[in-house]
């Protein structure tokens, strides 16, 4: 009788020994899976900013490597059309969506909304409007259509403005237009002239929106009835204000804002008569 106990016993206790390795194994696996998602969280997460990033960066070269001049000052387009607001109603800022696939020029006035930023005493959140004389809404990207790709992954906004805050850098006068002398019999006269220009570009992934997109776009870009936020905010009058990455990100929508500033010097022949 007591040889049957003992090996009840023993049969008992191997049980318990082939539950615990199960039980280690389980715990093992587990660990293993947890360690695996969060290791394609990370290089999912690298992959989105490296996607973001040279996204955003497309448009800001065509803007900075183009070779005729006159098509970025001829006020057809956004930025000589604020180059020529910012000499009577400075501040302004003129965004567009970057649609390669378009036959218009990049940052056509067409397709070009005029913002006016938030007064500089006015809260944070305090959003954008438009001028009524400058009433075109057809510059806010469409987060359902707007891609810049047949990917239909990004969403690419580009807003113009021209700085009001003085260069810390530049020499004073250094904006200022130049004559150059005139040589005796010489009927031509060099004018030189600066401009500083700022560009920010707001790669958009809406896929990953933790909201409807059509509250995302009232509430962040703008649309037909509703103005969202302005996209710059390094001007002293704008500094800590909302920017509309900032609302993006607070819906869980992936972003990445660029903000080139460029110095824009421009060459001018004047001819004299003789």
């Amino acid at each position: 009788m007591a040889k049957l106990i003992r090996q009840k016993g023993q049969q008992g206790a191997t049980l318990i020994m082939v539950l615990f390795v199960l039980l280690i194994i389980t715990m093992v696996g587990v660990l293993a899976i947890r360690v695996a998602m969060t290791s394609l969280n990370v290089a999912t997460n690298s992959q989105i900013g490296q996607l973001l990033l040279q996204t955003g960066d497309t448009p800001n070269n065509q803007i900075l490597n183009t070779t005729n001049l006159s098509n970025i000052l001829d006020f057809s387009g956004a930025v000589g059309a604020a180059i020529k607001e910012h000499e009577t109603d400075p501040g302004k800022e003129y965004i567009f969506c970057y649609k390669p696939t378009s036959s218009k020029k990049l940052g056509a006035l067409v397709d070009t909304t005029v913002l006016v930023p938030p007064a500089s005493n006015a809260v944070r959140d305090t959003k954008a409007t438009i001028d009524s004389t400058q009433s075109n809404r057809t510059g806010f990207c469409n987060l359902e259509k707007d891609f810049g790709s047949g990917r239909e992954a990004v969403v690419t906004q580009i807003a113009i403005t021209i700085p009001t805050d003085a260069d810390a850098d530049a020499a004073p006068g250094a904006y200022l237009v130049r004559d150059t002398d005139v040589s005796s019999g010489s009927s031509a006269a060099t004018k030189t002239s600066q401009q500083r220009i700022r560009v920010t570009t707001t790669a958009i992934l809406p896929a990953y929106a933790s909201a409807s997109l059509s509250v995302i776009q009232e509430d962040c870009i703008g649309s037909a009835t509703a103005v969202g936020y302005i996209n710059d905010n390094t001007d002293k009058a704008t500094v800590g204000k909302k920017t509309m990455a900032d609302c993006l990100a607070g819906y869980g929508v992936p972003v990445n804002s660029q903000m080139q500033e460029i110095n824009l010097v421009e060459l001018r022949t004047q001819t004299q008569a003789l």
